[in-house]
């Protein structure tokens, strides 16, 4: 599959991992990684998605109506499983989450928080100095 954007609902096969807390078989995921890196690059940062609903601080509960597509029934993203995958593991495209959706505001932040990026004041958090 070519054209895949950040936001993205894609259908992965994640493997199998029995006997673990990973994610495995063929699921949701997110798209995370950035639009020049799906453009180019033969793998994608996605994080998985689950129906086994928990409160835990880096998920984002997600409902259907908060994907432009396919979305079949609540789920929550879990920021806490990002996993790299080539792009012959994507089975399909289901939706897309909007880039300026509180939804997707929701999975930054979550992301956030897992990578210990922090959540304060965002003109800090980026005001970074990149050398030439």
């Amino acid at each position: 599959m070519k054209d895949i954007y950040r936001g993205d609902v894609i259908y992965v096969d994640l493997g199998q991992h029995p006997k673990t807390s990973v994610q495995s078989g063929i699921r949701p995921c997110i798209v995370v990684s950035n639009d020049k890196n799906n453009r180019y690059a033969n793998v994608l940062s996605v994080c998985p998605c689950s129906c086994k609903l928990k409160d835990i601080p880096v998920h984002v509960r997600l409902l259907p109506k908060d994907v432009n597509g396919y979305f079949e029934k609540e789920s929550d993203f879990l920021a806490e499983q990002i996993v790299t995958v080539d792009r012959r593991k994507v089975i399909s495209k289901a939706g897309r989450i909007p880039k300026d959706s509180r939804a997707m505001e929701a999975i930054d932040n979550a992301i956030r928080l897992q990578l210990g990026l922090g959540l304060g004041d965002k003109k800090k958090e980026t005001n970074a100095i990149v050398s030439k």
